[in-house]
């Protein structure tokens, strides 16, 4: 169980367990949950009568974006394109990592992905998290690359490349919520 942008309450349950058990899963932690959503309600507000801010800064650059563009996602997918990329390719170069490709989309739950052919998809969300916490996503991303499932030999691998990748991990578990609501 946990609160995610831009779902809110999210239950994961395995595929045999008994549904009808999540109501009282769900009564025995109202507190956490009522205290957890009144906690990101005010951020979750954001829709078409509330205005957007004129800027906004994204950390991943160290910059600001000028949000009164009419299609402002388009323009944070191509800053995400002509800055994200080239600085995968930096790092898959200095970790000895070659993938089929790099590109940007526009994932909701996601921070990237890599597939069985080697193509690396990174979130343009990025954007809005911390430099390193960014390097340690495609830094992930390019491990699978070697990798593909997150075994001990992975995260040994990972270990190699991102040698703080265990903080990183914990940090970016709660990095959803540096993600205004209106880049969804």
């Amino acid at each position: 169980m946990r609160i995610a942008p831009p779902e809110g309450l999210v239950v994961v349950v395995p595929r045999d367990f008994s549904r009808g058990k999540i109501p009282s899963i769900i009564e025995e932690r109202r507190t956490w949950i009522e205290k957890t959503l009144a906690r990101v309600l005010p951020d979750k507000n954001a829709g078409p009568d509330v205005p957007l801010p004129e800027r906004c800064f994204l950390p991943a650059l160290q910059t600001c974006l000028d949000l009164e563009e009419k299609d402002f996602l388009t323009r944070l997918r191509s800053i995400a394109q002509e800055r994200l990329v080239p600085w995968a390719w930096s790092l898959s170069r200095d970790a000895g990592l070659n993938p089929a490709s790099i590109s940007i989309r526009n994932q909701r739950t996601i921070w990237g992905s890599c597939n069985a052919q080697g193509r690396i998809s990174l979130n343009q969300k990025l954007l809005f998290l911390k430099p390193h916490l960014v390097r340690y996503v495609i830094l992930h991303e390019l491990c699978h690359l070697e990798y593909r499932n997150h075994s001990a030999l992975f995260w040994s691998f990972l270990e190699q490349v991102d040698p703080a990748c265990k903080a990183h991990r914990k940090e970016i578990r709660s990095a959803q919520w540096s993600v205004p609501p209106w880049a969804y």
